[in-house]
């Protein structure tokens, strides 16, 4: 059975609609404590997770040959 939202993206947008502004500690913080508070940061992390999926697809396929 597919999980069903919570809620709509409308309902969402509409909740968020009078919310204050974030402020500048409002980031992403990873579980190694690393903070997400910039493009730069951001792109280091995607191009992380991006090699570690390569990495695990790889080892899939050696392992299914």
């Amino acid at each position: 059975m597919a999980a069903q939202p919570v809620m709509t993206a409308e309902e969402w947008f509409e909740g968020m609609r009078h919310a204050r502004p974030p402020t500048p500690d409002d980031v992403t913080i990873l579980w190694d404590g690393r903070r997400l508070d910039s493009r730069e940061t951001v792109m280091e992390w995607v191009a992380e997770v991006d090699a570690k999926r390569a990495d695990e697809a790889a080892a899939g396929a050696d392992a299914g040959a």
